[in-house]
């Protein structure tokens, strides 16, 4: 999918991978290492369901278990270009944003 196509003026439901310290933007490819088992679910789910997730910038880096609260409330739509799986147990995922979402319901 062309990083200058719209997915959808409609609400989607995405699977859902805040980040701490980073934020990406439509048109940028970024490789992102992830290390929460929440996380990594979203990837799998995102992966299975056609390879678009929601990134999201959490509000305090520091949080492991971010709540709805702790996310801020725009993000981007990414598709996923490549995932590998890490001996360590992590995942690093290569994402190119899509375009700017907005999260309704988590």
């Amino acid at each position: 999918m062309a990083a200058s196509q719209i997915l959808s003026s409609e609400p989607m439901d995405l699977p859902l991978l805040p980040l701490r310290d980073v934020v990406v933007f439509p048109h940028m490819v970024i490789p992102l290492f992830v290390g929460r088992p929440r996380s990594i679910k979203a990837l799998e789910l995102a992966m299975e369901a056609g390879n678009n997730i929601m990134l999201v910038a959490q509000k305090s880096a520091s949080k492991d278990d971010p709540t709805p609260d702790d996310l801020y409330e725009i993000g981007c739509a990414a598709g996923i270009l490549q995932m590998l799986k890490l001996p360590d147990g992590t995942v690093k995922v290569l994402v190119e944003g899509l375009q700017r979402a907005r999260i309704q319901d988590v």
